[in-house]
């Protein structure tokens, strides 16, 4: 078995590797170019939803502005017939509202620019006059603005001869209260450009690529790298080409192929260009490349090596491994001893073999004796499940209210007893929600209290966030009953109460269920759940059902005392409804 080994790794994977690595690693830079493409593109989609979102908010705010009734107030104010007091609380008010907005992180400064005749204030402050608006570069710009806003490109307010950040703008107009057509005043939002150069940033996936956003009129608005776009900018024609291009498209760039990829900006005349050289894929492919044939040139010659050495020993334990674990097969648990051979891997999995043979002997004697207990378990279940006890009772109860004409009554108890069945039915889940388990439970004591002559007074207190997982159907019903039936009922009074109440403990919900019966004396409580119990049938078969489900942490925990009460604890792992 060594000489085969060794011979079927030569001729099997070491010629066949060498022969096909040439067409295997085009193939594997055929599928990197597509991961490195794939990639790109979440990062261009991230980058551009991210810009978008930015200036959305950006927008949004512009719109309150714009629609702020007490701002319009303001500005249609009529200086002639207005006491000057008021103008100058106007104006203070004015600029109270606009620097409320200013909090915003990426907002820089926010200007009103309103009739000349209002109290207004001089330069860039909040409030500024339209005659100061007109002078502006970006107002000669404003008028040919087809959407709501203009986005202002940075050339119109940073000064080239000055080294500042580049300052990003909006503007739009503020039209009145009721003539909407009528222009009262005018609104510029500045954000700071590195706010979308560092987004841009981020879209850039391959290094060398270049990412930029460019205006309705091809101005730069922002770049990752003016050194690039002054080799791989597109031209007019060529964004317009892209508009409708969901994909990459490949053009011909300063002589080489580029993948390219653009989107407009919603709201905007922002479009997002993203350029990727293929030279620069090809970069990223070719390092792989290399560490890809240097592992190859170190692993054939050292595997061969390293199988020639340990051949021998791997073969002839391997080969007493193998017929031990057919053994398995035929239900024979034999053990391996390796003790006379050197500490190694093969020993360390001779080792973890006995393990689990000795585990799969003991589980399979546990599964026997899990798989009777389950089916005992399933009867008992549907022996819960359809009390013929209750069932009569119920059914005499209406016979007996027929004779006595209570038609309204019959409806009612028939109504709640169809409900209960269809409930405990639940369309053959054996899991429900925790909301129509307790639906469950107070159709019950809705039945029971027409039959009592003393009705029980039943509470629940559950939150909405807790009705929604899931718990074994008809755990509580059998639990409510024990304390109707055999708390309450043997009270001399016939009163009691039973409070049921539910609570997120981290990864368990708790559901206690309180009752001012009479009981149980300390034996008893410390028996209930055992199995030669023979009281505490339902309790017990609950009990198993919840260890089943969940783990040995779940399960029910009871404490009682005479003449006091009983209280039932039940505690299930989180599992929310799908």
């Amino acid at each position: 078995m060594k000489n085969q080994l060794l011979i079927s790794y030569i001729v099997l994977i070491a010629l066949p590797l060498l022969l096909f690595s040439q067409l295997f690693f085009r193939e594997v830079s055929s599928l990197l170019e597509e991961k490195i493409i794939y990639s790109a593109t979440q990062a261009f989609d991230q980058g551009t939803d991210y810009v978008a979102y930015k200036i959305d908010k950006i927008i949004k705010i512009s719109d309150q502005i714009a629609v702020d009734s007490r701002v319009k107030e303001i500005l249609e104010r009529d200086v002639d017939v207005t006491q000057k007091r008021q103008l100058l609380e106007d104006h203070y008010d004015l600029k109270e509202r606009i620097k409320s907005y200013e909090e915003d992180q990426d907002i820089k400064d926010i200007v009103v620019y309103i009739n000349p005749q209002l109290p207004h204030d001089d330069m860039e402050e909040e409030v500024n006059s339209i005659d100061y608006a007109m002078k502006q570069h970006w107002y000669s710009q404003l008028p040919g603005a087809g959407s709501r806003v203009f986005m202002v490109p940075p050339l119109f307010y940073t000064n080239p001869n000055i080294k500042e950040e580049p300052i990003l703008s909006l503007a739009r107009r503020i039209t009145g209260s009721t003539d909407y057509v009528k222009v009262i005043g005018y609104l510029r939002i500045d954000f700071a450009g590195s706010t979308v150069g560092s987004i841009l940033t981020y879209a850039n996936a391959i290094h060398g690529s270049l990412t930029y956003i460019r205006n309705r009129d091809d101005r730069i608005v922002s770049s990752t790298n003016m050194e690039l776009l002054s080799q791989y900018q597109l031209s007019l024609q060529e964004v317009e080409w892209m508009v409708d291009k969901a994909q990459w498209e490949v053009l011909i760039m300063n002589n080489e192929p580029c993948y390219v990829k653009t989107r407009l900006i919603p709201d905007t005349d922002w479009t997002i260009i993203t350029i990727i050289p293929k030279t620069k894929i090809y970069e990223e492919v070719a390092g792989l490349v290399r560490l890809m044939y240097i592992f190859l040139l170190l692993i054939i010659p050292a595997a061969i090596i390293f199988s020639i050495f340990f051949a021998n020993q791997i073969t002839k334990r391997l080969s007493v491994l193998s017929g031990k674990m057919k053994l398995v097969t035929e239900n024979i648990y034999d053990e391996i001893n390796f003790d006379d051979k050197p500490s190694d891997e093969l020993s360390e999995l001779a080792g973890s073999y006995n393990f689990m043979v000795k585990r799969i002997e003991n589980l399979a004697k546990s599964q026997y004796q899990l798989g009777l207990n389950m089916k005992s378990t399933e009867l008992e279940l549907l022996h819960a499940q359809i009390n013929p006890h209750f069932l009569y009772n119920t059914m005499d109860m209406i016979n007996w209210m027929s004779y006595e004409n209570k038609g309204e009554e019959i409806r009612k108890i028939t109504r709640a007893l169809s409900t209960f069945y269809k409930l405990s039915l639940s369309r053959g889940e054996s899991l429900i929600s925790i909301k129509d388990e307790l639906t469950h439970v107070g159709l019950y004591m809705e039945i029971q209290n027409h039959r009592l002559e003393k009705p029980i007074d039943y509470r629940v207190y559950c939150p909405r966030d807790l009705q929604m997982y899931l718990i074994p159907k008809i755990t509580l019903q059998p639990i409510v009953e024990n304390a109707v039936v055999h708390g309450i009922l043997n009270k001399k009074d016939k009163e009691g109460i039973i409070t049921i109440s539910c609570q997120d403990d981290k990864e368990q919900i708790k559901i206690t269920i309180k009752d001012n019966g009479v009981g149980m004396p300390l034996e008893t409580l410390a028996s209930i759940l055992l199995e030669d119990h023979e009281k505490g049938f339902g309790l017990r078969n609950i009990h198993a059902r919840l260890l089943l489900t969940y783990n040995e942490r779940c399960g029910l925990y009871i404490d009682s005392k005479e003449n006091e009460g009983t209280t039932v604890e039940v505690r299930l792992m989180k599992r929310r409804m799908v």
